[in-house]
């Protein structure tokens, strides 16, 4: 995560502030291209309020800001032609007005790719890394998601279990949950899915593992959620759906980017462990 990131996700933000905000950081790879005026009108904002969000970024004006995303869009592009290309197109459009029945098969798997392009987009190996390292050296993990994200949740820590030990999932919005989590240590981590709304006790749950010094890794959908000030690692997945739900696919499967990165770190130990538990479980016919 760089400068700019971290910087954003510390600031107080008004609503013209966070839709500024919000922009920038979904075309950061681009944004050097183009001018104030552009800016203004994509956003739907003045331009007096993109310069005010710029001065509070730290930058002298908006001409500052735009040469250092232009380079930094270079240095990209340097250092990996891969990863460039995976952010040089929108292919698809973010959102539908309405459901059409004759091409809803097309455009659910429009969204769908275009929610995985825009979160892979966003993911790194460093960052994986990251996270990998907090959890394989935590000594508890606890996994949290509630209502939609419960899904994530449940298939995060149903994996785990057959990787790592000590795991704890926390799928119900209720007391349950913070007597799950109120003896969570400084050797501990949190890892939380929360999506826009983000419910209450999602809050709750940060207070705890950030008063007790426990790790926390944040699956969201943007860098300036609310959440992110209080979270050690923050993952951006897009969960844009066309009709009354949010669609998963996209957590769903950087989730898995992370198994299969501790499944390649551990291959020994999660050999031996997975053989175990393939025994047992055939002994006693569980599956």
């Amino acid at each position: 995560m760089d400068g700019l990131i971290a910087k954003i996700q510390t600031m107080s933000l008004t609503r013209t502030d966070a839709s500024i905000a919000e922009y920038i950081l979904e075309h950061i790879d681009t944004i050097g291209l183009q001018t104030s005026t552009a800016l203004a009108e994509a956003i739907g904002v003045s331009d007096t309020s993109i310069i005010r969000f710029i001065r509070k970024l730290g930058f002298k004006g908006y001409a500052d800001f735009r040469n250092e995303m232009a380079g930094r869009m270079a240095k990209q592009y340097d250092q990996s032609r891969q990863a460039a290309s995976l952010l040089s197109g929108e292919k698809y459009a973010l959102t539908k007005d309405r459901l059409k029945k004759d091409s809803l098969i097309r455009d659910i798997s429009d969204c769908t790719l275009d929610n995985l392009e825009k979160s892979f987009s966003k993911l790194d190996n460093e960052t994986v890394d990251q996270v990998v390292d907090i959890l394989l050296k935590s000594r508890r993990k606890f996994v949290a998601g509630f209502r939609g994200t419960a899904s994530c949740a449940q298939y995060m820590s149903n994996r785990l279990v057959l990787l790592l030990p000590n795991i704890v999932p926390i799928l119900h919005a209720d007391s349950s949950a913070i007597e799950a989590l109120v003896d969570i240590e400084a050797d501990d981590c949190l890892f939380l899915y929360s999506f826009m709304r983000y419910s209450e006790i999602n809050y709750c749950l940060l207070d705890i593992a950030h008063r007790k010094g426990a790790k926390v890794i944040l699956m969201t959908d943007s860098y300036t959620s609310p959440l992110a000030s209080k979270s050690d690692i923050v993952l951006v997945a897009k969960v844009t759906g066309l009709g009354f739900t949010n669609s998963y696919v996209a957590p769903l499967s950087i989730s898995e980017v992370i198994l299969l990165t501790i499944s390649d770190r551990k291959d020994s130990k999660c050999a031996e462990r997975l053989s175990m538990m393939d025994e047992i479980i055939q002994q006693s016919k569980l599956y």
